[in-house]
């Protein structure tokens, strides 16, 4: 079989969640099925590098397609471009076609099978999470049309199977709950790196998401702030992936010298900040998963969750659990996590190759 996926979300050199996820199932599949062919597809005026363990296996392809991005989405949202039809021009015909995410991908094969990964429907479920700019971004990629339009849909959780059921019609057959397992593994006997210098407290909790609303960073500093002046805690700092420009107005103008913040780690240093962290913070308002809990758990790392969404089914063994809106219950929290020894939770590569069973029998 040749299968056509859409590289783009793990083709850039900062990847997100999404990307890693993308990634490691693609991977999978071909390392699980060598005689089928992959054709990893990408557009944009660069040619972007895939990672060297996609480009050295003999069944994967790499094929890019020299549009600007811009140009791309511009056509791709009057339908003008198909990137299944683009690929298959340029490297022969294909059987199915697999998108890790939503993105434009333009006109969907009439004739053969196209899977769809859904991560969550936080879109639909909060439009005030996103901004006007993002907004736009859903309405022009036709999110919800694209989600119906595919043949079979992978959900990351029962969370998203049930809200893709409820909230846009699809039936329980065409979407199925895929395994997802961690994508930085902690490797025991290399210590972990520092990342950018001195800009890492001693003994810090780690957050993830500053700017994003839906990530909800303000529980995070709240609650390190007020632990902070109790007896034993005044040591405690909180570092935040982001741009220190989106804290909060009070904290932006205080700079307070224990909140740091982290803007585009790579993975190494997302994992040396996973591998120090005291504890990490994840009081989302909502998420279909929860991976960034897993790989911080793979390093030992004590984990507090929001209450919401799909965190209470997916979180790791051991993840302490709070409301996201009350970050006096964070406070408890945080120290019952921190009262915690450092056990790392091995996530069973098998669960990729599960993932890679799966998206072979949805074609």
């Amino acid at each position: 079989m040749r299968l056509i996926v859409d590289a783009r979300p793990f083709a850039e050199p900062v990847r997100g969640g999404v990307g890693r996820v993308a990634l490691e199932i693609v991977d999978a599949y071909a390392d699980s099925f060598p005689d089928d062919e992959i054709i990893c597809a990408t557009t944009g005026s660069a040619i972007p590098k895939l990672e060297s363990r996609l480009t050295v296996r003999p069944n994967v392809k790499h094929i890019h397609i020299k549009i600007p991005n811009k140009f791309w989405s511009a056509l791709s949202i009057v339908g003008a471009v198909s990137l299944f039809e683009q690929t298959e021009k340029r490297s022969g015909k294909a059987d199915a076609f697999f998108m890790p995410n939503l993105g434009f991908a333009g006109r969907l094969p009439k004739n053969v099978p196209s899977v769809l990964l859904m991560h969550d429907l936080s879109f639909l479920i909060e439009p005030r999470w996103f901004s006007r700019k993002q907004r736009l971004w859903h309405k022009a990629v036709k999110a919800a049309g694209a989600i119906r339009g595919a043949t079979k849909l992978l959900a990351v959780s029962e969370t998203t199977k049930r809200d893709a059921m409820r909230l846009l019609g699809i039936k329980d057959g065409k979407v199925e709950v895929i395994p997802i397992g961690t994508t930085l593994g902690a490797n025991p006997s290399q210590p972990p790196l520092e990342p950018r210098g001195g800009e890492i407290p001693s003994r810090y909790c780690l957050a993830l998401g500053l700017g994003d609303p839906r990530k909800n960073a303000a529980t995070a500093i709240e609650a390190v702030r007020m632990l902070r002046m109790e007896e034993g805690f005044g040591d405690l700092g909180l570092v935040i992936v982001g741009a220190r420009h989106a804290l909060p107005a009070g904290d932006a103008c205080v700079a307070p010298t224990w909140l740091q913040t982290i803007s585009n780690p790579t993975d190494s240093e997302l994992a040396s900040l996973y591998a120090n962290a005291a504890a990490f913070l994840y009081p989302s308002w909502y998420e279909g998963y929860g991976l960034p809990l897993h790989e911080a758990a793979s390093f030992g790392t004590p984990c507090i969750a929001s209450t919401s969404g799909a965190l209470p089914g997916t979180a790791p063994v051991g993840t302490v659990f709070s409301n996201p809106a009350k970050p006096h219950h964070w406070v408890e929290a945080i120290k019952l996590a921190l009262g915690q020894p450092k056990q790392p939770y091995l996530s069973n590569k098998k669960n990729w190759d599960q993932a890679a069973e799966m998206l072979n029998k949805s074609f």
